[in-house]
C-alpha cells in the first residue's frame, strides 16, 4: 500500500466519514442537531490547518473548506438553524459548479484540463500538445467542463431540497450517499469521454509502451 494511497484514504475518512459518523455519534449521546452539526464539520478544518501547520502547505480548496466551517458556526451563532448547515456541501457544489461553467468563457483553458494537467506530473508538455494539435482533444475537456458544472448544480439544488424537506436527522447519512453516487457517476462520464476521444491514453501511457 503505497504512501499517496494511504494518504488519500485518511482524507477520505476526515472529510466523509468522520462528518457523517461523527454526527450521529454526537446525536446518540443527546447533542442538539445544530451543536451536532457544527462538531462533526470540525474534523477536515483541523485536517487543512494540521497540512498548514506542519507541511506549510495551503491550498484554495482548503481555504475554502476553512471558509464553509467558518460560515456554518457564525450561521449557528446567529440564526440557530440547523437546515443552513445541512446545506453547507450544497454552497461547494453550487460555486464549483458555476466556476467550471465560467472558465468555459473566462480564461484560455476549462478548469477540468487544468485539474488534470496537474494531476499529471511530467505530462504537461504532452497535454499541451495534444491541446494545441487536435481540436477533439480540446472539445472533449469542454464538454466534461459543462458535465462537472452541471452536475455540480444539480447536486446543489437536490442537496438544498433534502435539507428542506426531510428530517434532520436523514440528511447527513442521504446527502453523503447522494454525493458519493454524483461523483461516480462524473468519473464514468468522464472516463467514456475521454476513451471515445482516444487521446490521453496515448499521453498517459509509459514512453516505453507508446513504440
Amino acid at each position: 500500500m503505497g504512501k499517496d494511497f494511504r494518504a488519500s484514504l485518511f482524507a477520505l475518512l476526515v472529510d466523509v466519514g468522520a462528518p457523517v459518523g461523527g454526527y450521529y455519534l454526537l446525536r446518540a449521546f443527546g447533542v442538539p442537531s445544530v451543536w451536532a452539526l457544527v462538531l462533526s464539520g470540525l474534523p477536515p478544518a483541523l485536517r487543512v490547518l494540521y497540512t498548514a501547520v506542519v507541511r506549510r502547505k495551503v491550498d484554495g480548496m482548503g481555504l475554502f473548506v476553512l471558509a464553509i466551517v467558518a460560515v456554518g458556526l457564525v450561521t449557528t451563532l446567529m440564526t440557530g438553524d440547523a437546515r443552513l448547515l445541512l446545506v453547507r456541501n450544497a454552497w461547494f457544489s453550487s460555486l464549483a459548479g458555476v466556476w467550471l461553467l465560467a472558465s468555459l468563457f473566462v480564461g484560455r483553458r476549462p478548469v477540468t484540463y487544468e485539474m488534470a494537467r496537474a494531476l499529471l506530473p511530467g505530462r504537461g508538455e504532452r497535454l499541451d500538445e495534444a491541446w494545441d494539435s487536435r481540436p477533439s482533444f480540446r472539445r472533449a475537456w469542454r464538454v466534461l467542463a459543462v458535465v462537472w458544472g452541471v452536475g455540480g448544480l444539480v447536486h446543489s439544488g437536490i442537496s438544498v431540497t433534502m435539507a428542506y424537506s426531510l428530517p434532520v436527522d436523514d440528511v447527513p447519512a442521504l446527502d453523503t450517499v447522494l454525493g458519493i453516487v454524483f461523483f461516480v457517476l462524473l468519473q464514468v462520464v468522464t472516463q467514456v469521454v475521454l476513451f471515445r476521444e482516444g487521446t490521453l491514453p496515448r499521453i498517459t501511457r509509459p514512453a516505453s509502451a507508446r513504440r
